[in-house]
């Protein structure tokens, strides 16, 4: 097999593509208004719906291990299919829901399908690629798809949201539910879990003596704390609360971060053959510290922009490292759990974020949440210092210079 047709994306994968791009602009639909509308729209104080965000991180924690084990037993895309079920559920229940005591089961179930699918997913993708310069496009065109459809989605709900109109925000969820629902005959199988006679039965305390897992657990925790789980419920308040933004302005701010993605992935891509993985995620922490910073110094609607911007320049540096550096350090026996174990830190960040964020902004300590991102940001520059001298050259990227580059360039 040429190194051309190691790294073309196959029908599996582009079925794969397809399914992510249809759930992910439901994603862009209700992305950057689940806060507004519990607080704005429904009426609910601020420190509540910051606790009540905290929600589904709280519920995915827990079921991200039952989620790790099922996806070695049955299979991601088993697991994957289960999870997009309970999403629709959950954000069908946001759209009835009016009261925090309806608003909770709605966001239990969105919890619950929402912490596994990360790890089925990437599971599913890990087991359609064939080799790690395949696995390096692929990831990174995931990326590129799933930054586009958000993008789309988040430009379709800034033109048709209005805080005056409950209306609006309702046809908003029930379309992502709708949208959760549509893709799964799309699915594409993957490889099918083997269970050799006779082994050891796959086991979290097998996954857990790995060094290295260890290290990058803490990796994916500070970069979903100062990242995604920030970015999700924080940026949002902060920029209502502190800033007095309009909610078209934020929705606005998530499009032209997804366009900026769209743009510059693949191009980045083909930059960092020649990097090591661990070097391209310092430069998206670094970048992140930086977008944070001027998002804390004013919260104009031009710099909400150009913060959205610079954090989407550190994303493109972040997405084809991250998942590819987690895999290559997983066996194929235990990928399921492996990729469980970090997905479990995003959840970790998704119940510590809304509710810290709520908090502190919602007492006027908008300023010091700022300063512990761009904290965190550095810190996890320092732990990757770290873990680059634990990992081998193929491990961090290096053994895909000569033919991932080459052919990405040929493109």
């Amino acid at each position: 097999m040429t190194t051309a047709e190691r790294t073309r994306l196959g029908p599996g994968i582009q079925r794969y593509l397809l399914a992510v791009s249809i759930t992910r602009f439901g994603t862009g639909l209700t992305l950057p208004f689940t806060l507004i509308l519990l607080h704005e729209v429904r009426g609910i104080s601020l420190p509540t719906v910051g606790l009540l965000l905290a929600v589904p991180g709280v519920v995915g924690l827990l079921s991200v291990p039952v989620g790790g084990a099922l996806i070695d037993r049955l299979g991601p895309r088993v697991v994957l299919t289960g999870c997009l079920l309970l999403q629709a559920a959950g954000l069908a229940g946001l759209a009835l829901g009016s009261t925090p005591e309806q608003v909770l089961p709605a966001l239990l179930l969105n919890g619950i399908g929402l912490g596994p699918s990360f790890p089925a997913g990437n599971a599913l993708l890990a087991g359609l690629v064939d080799g790690p310069s395949q696995s390096a496009r692929a990831y990174g065109v995931q990326f590129t798809v799933i930054n586009a459809a958000i993008g789309v989605g988040t430009l379709v709900s800034a033109a048709v949201v209005d805080v005056h109109r409950a209306s609006t925000f309702e046809g908003l969820f029930w379309s992502a539910a709708l949208l959760c629902v549509a893709p799964l005959p799309l699915l594409p199988s993957g490889r099918t879990p083997v269970h050799e006679e006779g082994s050891d039965s796959p086991s979290y305390r097998e996954v857990w003596a790995d060094r290295l897992l260890r290290r990058m657990c803490v990796l994916w925790l500070l970069f979903a704390m100062t990242g995604y789980a920030a970015l999700d419920s924080g940026l949002p308040a902060f920029a209502r609360v502190v800033g007095h933004v309009q909610p078209s302005v934020i929705a606005l701010a998530y499009t032209v971060n997804t366009v900026l993605i769209v743009a510059l992935q693949l191009p980045v891509v083909r930059w960092l053959g020649h990097w090591r993985r661990t070097r391209a995620l310092a430069v998206a922490a670094g970048l992140w510290a930086l977008a944070w910073g001027v998002l804390g110094v004013s919260q104009s609607t031009v710099v909400v922009l150009v913060f959205a911007a610079v954090f989407g320049v550190g994303e493109v540096f972040q997405a084809p490292a991250m998942q590819p550096l987690l895999n290559a350090i997983a066996t194929e026996r235990l990928r399921g759990r492996y990729n469980a174990l970090a997905g479990g830190m995003f959840s970790v960040a998704f119940v510590v974020s809304p509710a810290l964020s709520a908090v502190l902004i919602g007492n006027g300590l908008g300023r010091l949440w700022i300063f512990g991102l761009c904290g965190g940001s550095v810190a996890t520059i320092v732990v990757l210092a770290r873990l680059r001298t634990a990992l081998s050259d193929e491990q961090d990227g290096l053994s895909l210079v000569g033919p991932s580059r080459s052919v990405l360039e040929a493109e």
